[in-house]
């Protein structure tokens, strides 16, 4: 691991100290985690990360997708 230092504000600074107190990990941690979040996935393009997170309820929607994203044919 690589040791790094950051300069965080002081309001910054006392909500990521509650965040990671809430989640029982250290500050450190918690920024770690929030930087992995904003990073793209190793080997994969950055727009993958969003994949999976709209979902439509109907388990079938793939199969009428064109009617989805550009709607009903008339």
């Amino acid at each position: 691991m690589i040791r790094t230092q950051v300069s965080l504000g002081e309001q910054d600074y006392k909500w990521a100290k509650k965040e990671a107190a809430a989640l029982g990990i250290s500050v450190a941690e918690y920024v770690r985690r929030a930087i992995r979040r904003v990073l793209p996935p190793s080997g994969r393009p950055a727009w993958m990360r969003y994949a999976g997170l709209v979902e439509s309820g109907n388990a079938r929607s793939s199969l009428s997708i064109d009617e989805i994203v550009y709607g009903n044919k008339d």
